[in-house]
């Protein structure tokens, strides 16, 4: 039975320093070397091919919560879900409304991924940038206004605030049609995240679309928070590391390990 493994990486297979232990990259390697189906699902673009390249993952990987599909052995992205243009338009309206625009990523299947923002609203947002804007394949462009038009291919929106500024976006987004919105705990601060998406893609759909493309039997998935759910409850076993937030301790097949105790990396020896 061929069996595919899926991890997120923040909160999961990483540490709370966003670091990957030299164990978990030992006892990964060895497992990929030997033939495992291993890849990660996660709300990172570019900033995760490090972790790929440290981890030899040989399949495609899941970024953005299922926005992308890319293939590290070829370095490309080889699947995209944009959001319609409607869509794109009405959750721009929504911010303006709130006074709170957001990272808008569009892609581009030359270039990569081009970001617009129009300020950066904290700290963690400033750091969030930061991290980001030398990326190969990913640029940041600060500009007066967003706009999007029929040309565009809108893939993402993502921002950082108190929950409390947050939920009452998310809410009137919920409301979208052409939208998925998800709004969890960063893993690093206490502030939020809420991220928006096309409602055809999430992480389930991206772990379901690599399974046909492998011809998997079997699905075993690895989360930590709220924007994993899906992805575990479609799997054959969903686990939750021992650190993950309660309702996904509480709704996974299995919990293990905390993150920053190998927890991924040691099941994955013990029972592949």
């Amino acid at each position: 039975m061929k069996t595919l493994y899926v991890s997120d990486l923040d909160g999961t297979l990483l540490d709370r320093q966003a670091r990957l232990s030299v164990q978990s990259e030992t006892i990964i390697r060895r497992c990929i070397e030997e033939g495992m189906l291993f890849t990660v699902a996660t709300a990172r673009s570019q900033s995760a091919i490090g972790y790929l390249q440290q981890l030899g993952v040989r399949i495609p990987s899941i970024h953005l919560n299922g926005v992308l599909l890319y293939d590290y052995s070829r370095r490309q992205y080889i699947d995209c879900v944009p959001m319609d243009i409607a869509t794109s338009l009405e959750i721009i309206r929504i911010l303006k409304d709130f006074d709170r625009m957001s990272f808008v990523y569009k892609f581009d299947s030359d270039c990569g991924i081009n970001v617009e923002f129009e300020r950066l609203s904290n700290e963690v947002e400033r750091n969030f940038f930061e991290a980001r804007k030398n990326q190969d394949y990913k640029s940041f462009r600060q500009t007066p206004e967003i706009t999007v038009s029929e040309e565009d291919k809108v893939i993402y929106f993502t921002m950082v605030d108190t929950y409390e500024r947050l939920h009452p976006i998310y809410t009137e987004i919920q409301k979208l049609s052409g939208a998925k919105a998800t709004l969890y705990s960063d893993n690093y601060s206490s502030m939020y995240f809420l991220e928006v998406f096309s409602s055809a893609a999430t992480k389930a759909a991206g772990v379901l679309k690599l399974k046909k493309m492998l011809g998997a039997d079997r699905i075993v998935a690895f989360g930590d928070n709220l924007n994993d759910l899906e992805m575990m409850k479609i799997a054959d076993c969903g686990i939750a590391v021992g650190d993950a937030v309660e309702s996904v301790r509480q709704q996974a097949d299995a919990v293990i390990g905390r993150s920053y105790e190998d927890g991924v990396a040691l099941y994955l020896m013990h029972n592949s």
